[in-house]
């Protein structure tokens, strides 16, 4: 209801209000493709029951606001051809590209 949505929004402002923008967003993308593969990896139903359209709306609204962000730096990193999780020297990769903003 109207109603309903204006408490939500009056609630939105109010705890935006009390919280500080983080020192630094990171942004990890990945194509859909990949993250179709990483739900199938990690196996988990409910995940694999995602439709590929609400994936792509997502990745799209995303990128949206990522291209609307101000609120601090943004380093944006590209996840798609790493695999973080198993490979050690992609992870450094991953640790070494946020540790440049960081340090």
């Amino acid at each position: 209801s109207d109603r309903d949505y204006t408490t939500y929004r009056e609630l939105y402002g109010t705890i935006c209000a009390s919280l500080s923008p983080p020192d630094l967003m990171i942004f990890l993308k990945c194509p859909v493709r990949t993250l179709k593969k990483r739900i199938q990896q990690r196996g988990r139903k409910m995940e694999m029951e995602i439709p590929t359209a609400y994936l792509s709306a997502l990745n799209k609204l995303y990128d949206e606001w990522h291209a609307r962000y101000s609120l601090s730096p943004v380093i944006e990193l590209d996840t798609g051809s790493l695999d973080y999780l198993t490979d050690l020297v992609d992870r450094l990769d991953l640790f070494r590209q946020i540790e440049k903003y960081v340090t």
